[in-house]
């Protein structure tokens, strides 16, 4: 039943969640644990490992399409890599229904924030010309945007640290906050999540056994379909993708807050 189901779900995910949406950690961790009947601190690792060559596959298709802000992109990994290492270091100090609250509300204040950045751009759209190319933004190369690249790619790294999830929702967020277009929010999303997986896998690796056959049977589905998805985008139009892809982030990042605040 794994060798044909998890394949299957691996590719459901690379397609659907870690290529479009940039994550997709805390998915492997839910469908393992309820299931696949995987304990919780081996589905951590399993997920986290299952990432590291996904999201480099993801990262290769998204930068030849041109949808990687290197600029913002490396700051955020570099904030992200601490934030793990923080994350996993407070990681038994506090019980893990405390987490789970405090993650959840941490994706519902991001979710607000993710609206009133969507409705701030939709809004500027209204009064300047529009812009020929999605991926030429006006980025304004100062401090604040710096230090809200690293407190963004932070939160990702410490929800990683503390749950073992990919910590995906504060760097879409903060992508969007920062004014990258939809395409290119979630090919930088990528390229950040690959240095987070990294640092989540090894620090997390100590908390539990990796079932590398598990790893496995995940990949080849999960790469698979992180591979194609930037191929399907292409075919698209990138104003319609512009308009459907970031409500859908937002409605994801609401509906997976509440989940986990209630749970």
């Amino acid at each position: 039943m794994e060798i044909i189901a998890l394949p299957l779900v691996g590719f459901l995910i690379g397609l659907l969640i870690i290529s479009l949406g940039g994550g997709g950690g805390g998915i492997y961790v839910g469908i393992l644990t309820a299931f696949f009947n995987v304990p919780p601190a081996v589905a951590a690792a399993t997920s986290l490992a299952t990432i590291i060559p996904t999201t480099t596959i993801g990262t290769i298709s998204h930068w030849k399409a041109g949808n990687v802000n290197l600029r913002f992109g490396r700051i955020m990994m570099g904030g992200a890599i601490i934030g793990a290492i923080v994350g996993s270091l407070c990681s038994d100090l506090l019980p893990q229904s405390l987490y789970n609250k405090i993650t959840g509300i941490l994706l519902l204040i991001l979710g607000v924030q993710m609206i009133m950045a969507y409705r701030k751009k939709n809004k500027d759209k209204l009064s300047k010309e529009k812009v020929k190319d999605e991926q030429i933004t006006n980025y304004g190369h100062n401090a604040s945007d710096t230090i809200k690249a690293v407190i963004y790619g932070f939160l990702g790294g410490v929800m990683s640290g503390l749950v073992g999830v990919s910590g995906t929702t504060p760097i879409v967020a903060g992508l969007t906050v920062l004014g990258c277009g939809a395409l290119e929010t979630v090919g930088t999303s990528v390229f950040v999540l690959v240095g987070i997986s990294i640092a989540g896998f090894v620090m997390h690796l100590g908390l539990g056994n990796v079932k590398w056959i598990l790893v496995a049977l995940l990949v080849l589905g999960t790469v698979t379909g992180a591979f194609l998805a930037p191929i399907i985008l292409k075919r698209f139009s990138k104003n319609k993708l512009e308009k459907i892809l970031p409500p859908i982030l937002i409605v994801m990042t609401l509906v997976m807050g509440t989940i986990v605040v209630f749970k």
